[in-house]
């Protein structure tokens, strides 16, 4: 197959397996290695995506067995929100392992603002949490260390919410809007994931290709700029993989690798020198093959020259017993005749 036809896939086999493929790889051209790293990021932004809405699916599964078994009473009226626990203690505290939301707190007794303070200080402390009082909702997200009040007589207005219970909210969750709406949030997050990751890893193949140059300086071995550029692309197409594996993980499971991020540029650090000494390598191959050719070539020219002389040399011998043969017949041809002639005298005495 000509290279420049190569597929996708056969691209990612070769960038992952096959280190001798990577010479191939470095004489793309720009825009194809750009057009791969685009859909290898399309793959990973669908897989990620696709673990978070199976996640939130999984949430409000959750949510809605808690609320059967652990609330008895949910009413909402007059802007004033009351959950009475199955417990009957007034408080509901549950921390959890869920990427989305660490901790929730439901609290809707009347506090006084000390009180108030302390919960949303405890809320505030956790990467994702939700305190909700009788008349507000805190959140805290991992992406801002503040966090955002709304007010529950705010959301009754937009919503026209005016009455809520427990049986409600059920339905609520085990609507088909709220389906349809987490089905929307996975093209969103598909779509936000795709930008945000793709330009990071931009910016982490041109730190590699930076690693690439002064490796193939050292090793002695001039590539172009393009090529450079392309071998530290398909060397990050592992730990990209691997990263979309561990984040899958993450939230499917919570699991958490301390030194992943030193893994990940390990990884794509001994894909380029290692890539880098392979083409060296065969570059060097091809010196000795091409040494041992032109050898072969000037032997073989030795001695067709060799046999051309001996040729030279037979032909000049043969032409030099051809003359004296000639010479020897017309000396002999000379002498018959002059015996021939000098035979009638010698009769005639």
């Amino acid at each position: 197959m000509e290279q420049g036809k190569r597929s996708f896939f056969r691209k990612l086999k070769t960038s992952i397996f096959d280190f001798d493929g990577y010479q191939d790889l470095a004489a793309e051209k720009i825009i194809r290695t750009i057009l791969y790293i685009v859909l290898l990021m399309i793959i990973f932004s669908v897989v990620i995506s696709f673990a978070y809405t199976c996640k939130m699916f999984q949430t409000v599964n959750q949510a809605e067995k808690f609320i059967n078994n652990n609330i008895s009473e949910i009413t909402f009226d007059n802007y004033t929100l009351t959950v009475t626990p199955s417990n009957n203690e007034g408080i509901i505290d549950v921390s959890t392992d869920n990427f989305v939301i660490n901790r929730v707190i439901v609290n809707t007794k009347d506090l006084d603002e000390n009180e108030i303070n302390d919960a949303i200080s405890e809320i505030r402390s956790e990467e994702n949490g939700i305190l909700i009082l009788k008349d507000r909702i805190i959140i805290k997200t991992v992406l801002s260390s503040n966090t955002m009040q709304y007010s529950l007589e705010d959301i009754s207005k937009q919503y026209n919410i005016n009455n809520l219970s427990k049986d409600e909210v059920i339905n609520i969750l085990n609507s088909n809007e709220l389906k349809l709406f987490i089905l929307t949030l996975f093209g969103i997050i598909a779509i936000y994931i795709f930008v945000v990751y793709f330009f990071s890893i931009l910016v982490d193949i041109l730190l590699f290709a930076v690693l690439a140059y002064i490796v193939s300086r050292l090793a002695r071995l001039r590539l172009k700029y393009s090529a450079i550029y392309n071998i530290a692309a398909y060397s990050i197409t592992l730990p990209v993989i691997l990263n979309m594996l561990y984040i899958v993980a993450n939230i499917l499971t919570g699991f958490t690798m301390k030194y992943f991020q030193i893994m990940y540029t390990s990884i794509a650090s001994i894909y380029i020198i290692t890539a880098i000494l392979m083409i060296k390598s065969d570059v060097i191959r091809k010196q000795m093959e091409l040494n041992r050719i032109i050898e072969e070539q000037e032997r073989v020219k030795q001695e067709l020259k060799q046999k051309e002389e001996e040729r030279k040399a037979k032909e000049e011998l043969e032409r030099r017993e051809k003359r004296r043969k000639e010479k020897e017949k017309q000396k002999e041809e000379k002498e018959k005749e002059e015996n021939t002639g000098s035979e009638p005298e010698g009769n005639n005495a």
